[in-house]
């Protein structure tokens, strides 16, 4: 059954800009080719009894934040890719937005220059900092590059339709 999926054509990040001007604005990444490791397993703590004889047993703990990995089609011209590279850098933790297919807006800035999801667009958002920028070059091949995202905190998702 495939009623209600999306595709992954036409899924964007984006995060806040503020270093390219004195005001903060919406910055979509270039070329993007895929978004991967959206999650993080919760750390075990265990609860087992010393007359416990047979597993241990374990309770939920916190969550671990895991690293998102963006591979893309560098283009050294676009503003998004040159910054990346001053993001990592200054290692600032900023909001990310993962925004899906089902519609074209971007997100918007609120009066705090905090990301805001446009409606008709499930999203996921989140804090993170830049770890790494790679850049790869290969015979007869574009040249590449990946992001790395450390995230920082849970991932906030904005659902589009009923929530489950």
């Amino acid at each position: 059954m495939t009623a209600g999926t999306i595709l992954s054509q036409g899924t964007e990040l984006f995060t806040v800009d503020a270093l390219s001007s004195s005001v903060a604005a919406v910055l979509k990444l270039a070329c993007p080719t895929g978004i991967s490791g959206l999650g993080g397993a919760k750390d075990q703590v265990e609860d087992t009894c010393l007359d416990n004889k047979e597993d241990k047993t374990f309770k939920p703990g916190l969550g671990n934040p895991g690293q998102l990995s963006v591979p893309f089609n560098f283009i050294p011209s676009h503003a998004s890719h040159q910054i990346l590279f001053e993001l990592k850098e200054l290692g600032s933790v900023l909001q990310w937005m993962e925004c899906f297919s089902e519609g074209n807006d971007p997100p918007t800035l609120d009066t705090q220059d905090e990301l805001v999801a446009p409606a008709g667009r499930t999203t996921a958002q989140f804090d993170a900092y830049v770890a790494d920028v790679t850049i790869d070059v290969a015979t007869n091949d574009l040249v590449r590059g990946t992001l790395i995202l450390q995230r920082s905190g849970p991932v906030v998702w904005h659902w589009n339709g009923p929530t489950p």
